[in-house]
């Protein structure tokens, strides 16, 4: 099994003996909030862009089946702009500023990933960023998150909470 689930055991992180429905981890600049259908993410306003990058890459190199729904206020010709970065177009509509465009972003579309990582990128500028990703995960895959982000200065899990703890 995967080596860093039995040090966490050995260290009283885990207890074996019972279900985890969610793990959280970060440092001072994100924070995640993993459970086995949605991982939610948190970036403050001082995340790097490289931390951004190195943060969406691993979802992506953990579980390429990752999605992340986005809305789009934009006019009708720059929707084909976005299909060809890789979203993929669910549905549009007109609204008041343009058109309403919800995209899925596949994580294992690596053109999609880019414009996902700048847009993020330039969201941080105005405000801090929380995102929503949609998976089918596992505590096992979870950890492996845990393991490719622990280079992060000052990574840690932060809170696992068990199966009839909610």
């Amino acid at each position: 099994m995967y080596e860093e689930i039995p040090r966490l055991i050995k260290d009283n992180i885990v207890d074996e003996t019972r279900d985890i429905t969610s793990i959280e981890m970060g440092c001072d600049s994100v924070q995640l909030s993993c459970t086995t259908g949605k991982i939610k993410v948190w970036f403050g306003r001082q995340t790097s862009s490289d931390v951004v990058k190195k943060v969406i890459n691993c979802f992506s190199k953990i579980d390429s089946s990752l999605i992340h729904e986005k809305e789009i206020i934009c006019n009708f010709e720059q929707i084909p702009v976005y299909e060809n970065h890789g979203y993929t177009l669910i549905s549009y509509g007109k609204a008041q500023d343009g058109y309403r465009a919800i995209f899925n972003i596949q994580f294992s579309k690596q053109n999609a990933l880019e414009l996902f990582v700048e847009s993020i990128v330039t969201e941080l500028s105005e405000s801090e960023v929380n995102k929503v990703l949609h998976w089918t995960g596992s505590i096992a895959r979870i950890m492996l998150i845990f393991h490719e982000l622990k280079s992060i200065d000052g990574w840690d899990i932060t809170k696992i909470e068990y199966r009839g703890e909610e």
